[in-house]
């Protein structure tokens, strides 16, 4: 039992170090978008589905699934498609090649 909690222990461990990892690079990102007053909707830490997410202000902030990466998303990151309303967040996908298949 003790082999048990002690593997489980350390896969928490690892698990919230690799978000907090993911959260702390993001967040390089994040603080100079808001220093060149770029709007930025969303801020994720994780790839997938959506685990838990809260919006304070103009801005998402959620944890995903699976913990390999993270992005934010930021007004004029995804040039407009043609019939997009102007101003509009364009919505794309967060996986790994689905981004580039759109493209």
């Amino acid at each position: 039992m003790d082999n048990w909690l002690a593997w489980l222990a350390g896969v928490l461990i690892l698990f919230f170090g690799l978000m907090a990892s993911i959260a702390l690079h993001e967040l390089g990102h994040f603080s100079f978008a808001k220093l060149f007053k770029v709007r930025t909707p969303q801020f994720m830490v994780g790839f997938g589905p959506t685990l838990w997410s809260r919006h304070k202000g103009e801005t998402e902030y959620g944890i995903k699934w699976i913990p390999l990466g993270g992005y934010i998303r930021m007004i004029g990151m995804l040039p407009p498609r043609k019939g997009d309303a102007p101003g509009q967040v364009r919505s794309a996908a967060t996986g790994p090649f689905q981004g580039l298949i759109e493209s």
